[in-house]
């Protein structure tokens, strides 16, 4: 028989799935690989999520394992920018270099490349980073000449392709021979190097030739970081379709449960006996989440965290986080863009960093015990030294700026409960 869990221990469930409450001295490494891949987006985010477990976690910790190559950062799902385990790595441009596929060939017919073009430029971006070291996109752009790298005119910019550079460099980082590295190494920005890639990535991974034996690997790894879960979500994360997630789902070990909220689409790793005997563990866990952590973006959406009472918390949309003058109830919100809090096995508050007075702002509106409440203040003086102290910043991602934190703090602080 199917293992049955309400909607308290599906969210303790995930909570053990993602490597909460985090261990004493955990291995960053470790960490990631159990939790999934971490996003960037150009903010301090990317250091919020692995540090929520990692809690000794420095800024120089993460960036030193991904100039050493322990860690890598590459497109993933969705054609997303992710840190991940090197060993992940070879899997991953197969995916993100599958689903774009059809796409960037449309783009090339449309823009005007020239069958064979950018094998050319490839060639030549590869032998300058062989006789120069790791260069930027515009070094790059400014080292090699118009004869190479051709401008697209005004048919490539109503394609959103300005020149043959931007696709040849896709093209050799989706086939393993260059990789990127983050400019003065930090992982705050989008701003990389391209270096040539050692040896051959994905003939030493060794990865299946059939889509449906790939993508089984993928989902493997997703049921293990989410614990608990649907076929949907892991389309929505992976963008992967219906049908071929359908067929991955087929040659994949995993287990069928009855989960409250999540009807009968309900799925699991096969380690989801070990991961319920650690669930009472796991609602001890208490975090400070960065926007989109894996813990709620696995699932879905924030509703799935959040107890009934508060579905109806009124709450900024996300498509007018500048003034906040449109609201949307909690419970249909897609997103939430202030950072969430953990503790007790839901999310009970949300967080984010004033710049002006370099602290951590947060508000619950699910108030815990007075015990954990204790736990809360002291993870927001310890979040606010990192931010302020480390980092230098709380801003989330690429675009964000200090006058849209402030104003997202000064709509924390006006959260009616």
């Amino acid at each position: 028989m199917s293992l049955e869990f309400d909607a308290a221990s599906v969210r303790a469930v995930r909570i053990a799935a993602q490597a909460l409450p985090a261990p004493r001295s955990p291995a960053i490494v470790g960490q990631i690989e159990r939790s999934g891949y971490q996003r960037t987006l150009g903010g301090a985010d990317a250091y919020v999520a692995v540090r929520a477990r990692v809690p000794a976690l420095q800024r120089g910790d993460l960036e030193a394992l991904v100039s050493e190559g322990e860690l890598a950062v590459t497109p993933a799902v969705r054609g997303c920018i992710y840190v991940v385990p090197r060993s992940e790595t070879p899997l991953l441009l197969r995916i993100a270099a599958g689903l774009s596929e059809s796409r960037d060939a449309r783009d090339a017919e449309r823009a005007g490349i020239r069958p064979g073009e950018l094998d050319e430029v490839g060639d030549a971006v590869l032998a300058e980073l062989r006789a120069s070291g790791p260069l930027t996109t515009d070094k790059l752009r400014r080292t090699l000449s118009a004869d190479v790298v051709r401008s697209l005119g005004d048919q490539g910019k109503r394609v959103g392709v300005s020149s043959t550079l931007p696709p040849s460099l896709r093209r050799l980082e989706f086939a393993g021979r260059i990789s990127r590295l983050p400019v003065d190494g930090r992982l705050d920005h989008e701003k990389y190097e391209w270096r040539v890639a050692d040896g051959d990535p994905l003939a030493q991974a060794e990865l299946p030739d059939d889509p449906t034996a790939l993508h089984s690997l993928l989902l493997a790894g997703f049921l293990d970081s989410a614990g608990v879960t649907t076929l949907s979500a892991f389309c929505k994360w992976s963008g992967l379709t219906k049908r071929d997630a359908k067929a991955a789902l087929a040659v994949t070990d995993h287990e069928t449960v009855m989960a409250a909220g999540l009807g009968d689409d309900a799925i699991a790793p096969t380690t989801i006996a070990k991961l319920a005997n650690q669930s009472e563990k796991a609602r001890d866990a208490v975090a400070f989440l960065p926007f989109e952590d894996n813990l709620i973006h696995l699932a879905g959406t924030v509703s799935a965290w959040v107890r009934p009472e508060f579905q109806d918390l009124e709450v900024p949309a996300w498509s007018n986080m500048r003034d906040g003058r449109e609201t949307t109830r909690l419970g249909d919100a897609k997103h939430v863009r202030w950072r969430s809090i953990l503790a007790e096995g839901r999310i009970c508050g949300f967080w984010d960093y004033e710049p002006v007075e370099q602290q951590v702002v947060l508000s619950l509106f699910d108030p815990p015990s007075r015990a954990t409440q204790e736990r809360i203040d002291d993870l927001a003086a310890d979040v606010t030294r990192f931010l302020r102290d480390d980092i230098g910043h709380g801003l989330s991602f690429s675009i964000d700026t200090d006058e849209t934190l402030i104003r997202r703090c000064e709509l924390l602080r006006g959260l009616e409960t």
